[in-house]
């Protein structure tokens, strides 16, 4: 593995000391995942707020199985252990695009723009990535796992396939960026949004106001099902509202966003 600065996350689980995320940090250099190693740590009866942070992940997973490229000592891959009903446990994904959205206008003074579900992109390219998984029991929610990764300083382009775009921070501002600061900042409104879901209602007209597919002709395909439509909008729940060329709506609750030309 090549040398690089590692992550104070002594200093920015100091930061956080006493509140609702961030409270105790496990860095670890490289892991297979940050989320395997969260769901380890729930297993174990781990506290809500724990936050797993490593340098590199070896199978580091975005979402539909695809592998979110980790650069050690340039950017933040972490995962955040959360014990939510089932009504917070629906809203978590946009909660926590709008926290890390949040989190880099207070460091960079930029505003990323949200691609549905839960992507942050800069110009039609991606900058950070969410990831939601839980585990259900008795009816309830036994945990959710929210796996968050945001290109800093190094932008892993090169390394990627398929045709995706990204970028990071540091390009987009013109200069390096903390990353402890930025992860502190991150961890702080996560807390906070996480903490005040009873004010749902502002964090959703702010996710939606910053949507980029609204209002386009999108092709979003989950499994084997395809919808080829105009993103209209989204409900209360996040849920894209695709209107077919036939005139028909339908409500899409996932899938990978294509926009059409």
């Amino acid at each position: 593995m090549a040398s690089y600065s590692p992550l104070d996350a002594a200093r920015v689980q100091s930061a956080l000391e006493g509140m609702p995320v961030g409270g105790r940090i496990i860095y670890l250099p490289e892991v297979t995942s940050t989320m395997d190693v969260a769901r380890q740590e729930t297993a174990a009866g781990s506290e809500e707020g724990l936050v797993v942070v490593a340098e590199e992940q070896t199978v580091g997973r975005g979402r539909f199985g695809r592998v979110w490229v980790s650069l050690a000592g340039q950017n933040l891959s972490f995962s955040v252990v959360l014990y939510p009903n089932r009504w917070a446990m629906s809203r978590l994904s946009v909660a926590a695009s709008v926290a890390v959205a949040r989190a880099i206008g207070q460091v960079t003074g930029l505003s990323p723009s949200h691609k549905w579900p839960n992507d942050l992109h800069f110009h039609g390219k991606k900058v950070a990535g969410i990831l939601v998984e839980s585990a259900l029991r008795q009816g309830g929610v036994q945990y959710a796992i929210v796996g968050i990764g945001v290109n800093v300083n190094a932008d892993p382009s090169e390394m990627l396939t398929g045709g995706y775009q990204a970028t990071c921070l540091a390009k987009e501002l013109g200069q390096p960026l903390s990353r402890e600061e930025l992860l502190t900042a991150v961890l702080a409104e996560l807390g906070m949004v996480y903490m005040e879901l009873k004010g749902w209602g502002e964090v959703w007209e702010e996710w939606q106001a910053s949507l980029d597919t609204l209002g386009k002709e999108v092709r979003v395909q989950w499994g084997d099902r395809v919808e080829e439509g105009r993103a209209e909008g989204v409900d209360g729940d996040g849920n894209l509202i695709l209107r077919r060329a036939d005139g028909s709506l339908a409500t899409l609750t996932g899938g990978e966003v294509t926009l059409q030309s």
